[in-house]
């Protein structure tokens, strides 16, 4: 794909001095489709901090003739191995369909052919990239550039009117509270071994991984480690976690599930839906009736019918797109496969 640049338009890389422009584009997006903030400003740093991530050669910038920032793509390619390089595209709503979207789209493919010489030449390498599903400039640019939609997602909420309902545990589970200084390295890989049977999981290494995980997990002041909830068998041993946020990635007026998940073992016993009636009386205690959480909208767990089950109904959907830039061997989880011994 070819970069065109148009007249009046100037463009460079991101440094962390840009991080109060970017800012106020990414909140002028959110607000103009969502009618909500967007990430806040102690969030968007701690992201452009994730280890291995360097803003510096992974964010580019678009100016318009008033030297404000119009447009910018972020390449994220900081997994390993990077066979999905990552991108995350923002224009300003008023420059939508003016030739932005397929300048920057252009960049970030160019960026991300850096992956090759890090990836086993017999591994599968594809950029991906969400869009969301009421944003149509998004959506045409990327279609022009040769992606496909491959999957969706939906952010679901539940409003709470009144308190929600008192978890029922299946026998041989209780609840406990999370130990920061004792357990965080243990819900780190049950966080692993849950997602492991989720689309798109590549297994990294446990060393970078659980930096990555406590980086992204506990870096900002949403972070409340009273809001993490362990279930756990008569031996003490993790069945299922429930880690939440005080308040969403977007919108600080709602509750927010970052992972939930039940180990294989304990899977189909009520167990998740006790730990999201927990977290919802947990957030109503505190006076939030709004909770919200991702889901692979085709869940190989089937988790989907369970968030409806409790309540909860499709806020927006974002849509998946990928394009494949050398084919090979796949290593990201696409069905649900027995886990290796």
């Amino acid at each position: 794909m070819k970069k065109k640049f148009l007249d009046n338009y100037t463009s460079r890389q991101a440094g962390m001095g840009d991080l109060q422009e970017i800012h106020r584009l990414d909140e002028k997006k959110s607000l103009h489709y969502n009618d909500v903030p967007g990430f806040t400003l102690e969030r968007l740093r701690n992201e452009y901090e994730t280890p291995g991530f360097d803003i510096t050669s992974s964010v580019h910038l678009v100016f318009n003739q008033d030297e404000k920032l119009a447009g910018l793509i972020e390449v994220w390619d900081e997994a390993n191995p990077p066979v999905h390089p990552y991108l995350w595209m923002t224009v300003d709503p008023d420059l939508e369909n003016q030739g932005l979207e397929e300048y920057l789209l252009a960049w970030a493919e160019e960026r991300a052919l850096q992956v090759f010489d890090r990836v086993d030449p017999e591994l599968r390498i594809a950029l991906r990239s969400h869009s969301d599903h009421a944003i149509e400039s998004s959506i045409t640019a990327k279609l022009a550039a040769g992606m496909t939609q491959i999957r969706h997602s939906f952010r679901m909420r539940i409003d709470m009117k009144q308190k929600p309902e008192i978890p029922v545990w299946p026998d041989g589970i209780s609840l406990r509270p999370y130990n920061p200084e004792r357990d965080a390295r243990v819900v780190y890989e049950a966080d692993e071994e849950v997602f492991q049977d989720h689309f798109g999981f590549i297994k990294e290494d446990p060393e970078e991984g659980f930096g990555k995980f406590m980086h992204h997990m506990t870096g900002d002041d949403s972070y409340d480690p009273s809001l993490w909830f362990l279930a756990v068998d008569e031996n003490d041993e993790i069945a299922a976690i429930c880690l939440c946020c005080r308040y969403g990635p977007e919108d600080k007026e709602a509750g927010y599930v970052s992972s939930l998940g039940v180990k294989r073992p304990w899977r189909r016993q009520g167990i998740a839906q006790a730990l999201l009636l927990e977290t919802f009386g947990e957030y109503y205690k505190r006076g939030k009736t709004k909770v919200d959480l991702e889901v692979d909208a085709e869940s190989l767990t089937g988790a989907t019918d369970l968030y409806r089950k409790v309540g909860m109904f499709v806020l927006r959907q974002f849509d998946l797109y990928e394009k494949e830039l050398r084919p090979g061997k796949d290593v990201s989880v696409n069905t649900l496969e027995p886990l290796e011994e």
